[in-house]
């Protein structure tokens, strides 16, 4: 008898994605005006996680080094307008040894960043034609915290990052 093979993990959703902080997700789930909204090339997976779109990349695999960029507008709001958080057009920028994630401010025709979080990374994965950095740990920067209102402190460990973009 021979023993059954295992069947390939599947590929992640092409592009980056996130599901910020699950706690985070949940708190604005339960309240009276909780909204979340994704669009402009961001889909909400179906473990409710943001999936942004490819939208072009300088990655050299060689050194590690590159930034990766995709699009999307994913909005979270609360508390009748007091609590607002927009990720939009997510960059992640690799130099040696880490990687950062920015969004655009909206300000500059998506040239103007705002650091989100630094990210430990290591190599990605080729897989079938694809570049793939999987459970890539996040960890909020200082601009970040500010976005979220300082509900999370500079360092803190938000949810991990998948990335797929092709190789």
């Amino acid at each position: 008898m021979t023993p059954a093979s295992a069947s390939p993990a599947p590929l992640p959703p092409a592009g980056l994605t996130w599901g910020i902080k699950r706690s985070f997700m949940e708190y604005i789930s339960g309240l009276p005006d909780g909204a979340v909204s994704a669009g402009g090339g961001a889909t909400v997976t179906a473990s409710g996680e943001f999936c942004f779109a490819n939208a072009g990349s300088e990655y050299d695999p060689a050194t590690g080094t590159g930034v990766l960029r995709f699009h999307g507008d994913v909005r979270v709001a609360g508390h009748h307008g007091m609590m607002f958080v927009r990720l939009l057009d997510p960059w992640v920028e690799f130099t040696a040894g880490h990687g950062v994630l920015s969004i655009s401010t909206g300000d500059g025709g998506g040239t103007d960043r705002s650091d989100v979080g630094t990210l430990r990374t290591a190599a990605p994965r080729n897989m079938e034609g694809s570049l793939v950095w999987e459970r890539v740990e996040v960890a909020v920067s200082q601009a970040g915290s500010d976005l979220f209102d300082g509900q999370y402190a500079d360092g803190q460990a938000m949810d991990p990052l998948i990335i797929r973009v092709p190789a």
